[in-house]
């Protein structure tokens, strides 16, 4: 009797892909798969190919060799249309220079003829896991700071409900808070992601292959580490603030309890949890004038840890150890 063997066909398979540019090639026998939920960073000196990769597997310039296939079907076969809207590309460039609004560009989009019938991401819940207000929806593109206008543009390209997503720098122009809202939303939107970055600890905190340019050799990342955060390394002022202390410290690595976002940024005695972190700095301040956590950044999303170096404010004085 024989035995049949079923094999599964990748999401995304890429073979042998070469990109020239005035008759100088810049990328050549560009090789890997992709399935869903998975995460390609690429990484990759200036002027190396790292944009032109991802136009091409966009199919928005055509590949001087090599093959691309979705789901096992050529660009030709699935419909270029079709394959764009499948293989959503989200360049680095600012969104400041589109004409109308973010909620005009999505619902245009809606009307494509590839984007009919396509199941829908929720787009105001997406504009608020990424730390923006719901207004930045109708404000003009260039009424947006570049940091606003990049999560708006990611929040529209993730609600259009693509299977893989190519991202130029996604969070170029944002703070660390703002960063690390992306990396979490994208980490758990389960799409193939194909991620550009220059950011090493970018690379440790999110985890998944890395592509190195222009050699075109693949990596696999060590995993991230557990969403918590650091343990505290130095106290560096203490005060009352509405009867509860407050200590300023630096933190680093990970045992401190989640961030508790508890009322008006500084609001010691609202804070959701007794001893936990309730406000985060930027590493080079000391004042509370800078202080990034709190209801006007974190809302509902009290769980994003912080990174190695991060300032913290603590409900209590304790220098070490969880609450």
């Amino acid at each position: 009797m024989q035995h049949l063997i079923k094999v599964m066909t990748p999401l995304l398979e890429v073979r042998n892909l070469r990109r020239d540019v005035a008759d100088r090639n810049i990328l050549a026998n560009i090789s890997f798969t992709l399935e869903p939920g998975e995460i390609l960073f690429i990484r990759g000196p200036s002027g190396v190919g790292k944009s032109l990769l991802l136009r091409a597997l966009a199919c928005l310039d055509h590949p001087q060799g090599g093959t691309l296939l979705l789901h096992g079907c050529p660009p030709a076969h699935v419909g270029y249309p079709a394959w764009r809207t499948a293989v959503s590309y989200v360049p680095q460039s600012r969104a400041s220079s589109l004409k109308g609004t973010p909620a005009e560009l999505y619902f245009q989009s809606q009307r494509f003829s590839a984007q009919r019938a396509r199941p829908r991401g929720d787009l105001p819940a997406l504009v608020h896991a990424l730390g923006l207000e719901q207004l930045v929806l109708n404000q003009q593109w260039n009424e947006l700071s570049g940091g606003q206008s990049q999560r708006v543009a990611l929040a529209i390209s993730l609600a259009l409900g693509p299977q893989v997503l190519l991202l130029d720098e996604p969070s170029s122009a944002c703070d660390l808070i703002s960063t690390l809202r992306v990396e979490r939303v994208l980490s758990s939107c389960g799409a193939a992601l194909v991620w550009v970055t220059h950011d090493p600890q970018q690379l440790s905190r999110v985890g998944g292959r890395l592509l190195e340019l222009p050699l075109g050799t693949i990596v696999h990342l060590p995993p991230p580490p557990l969403a918590s955060l650091p343990p505290v390394l130095q106290v560096f002022s203490e005060t009352d603030t509405d009867g509860g202390s407050v200590s300023t410290t630096s933190v680093r690595h990970s045992s401190l309890p989640t961030v508790a976002a508890g009322g008006a940024v500084g609001n010691v005695a609202g804070a959701a949890t007794s001893g936990g972190l309730i406000a985060a700095m930027r590493p080079s301040v000391s004042g509370p004038a800078e202080l990034l956590d709190g209801d006007a950044a974190y809302g509902g999303y009290s769980d994003i840890p912080l990174p190695a170096t991060a300032l913290a404010v603590r409900r209590d004085g304790r220098s070490g150890g969880g609450a």
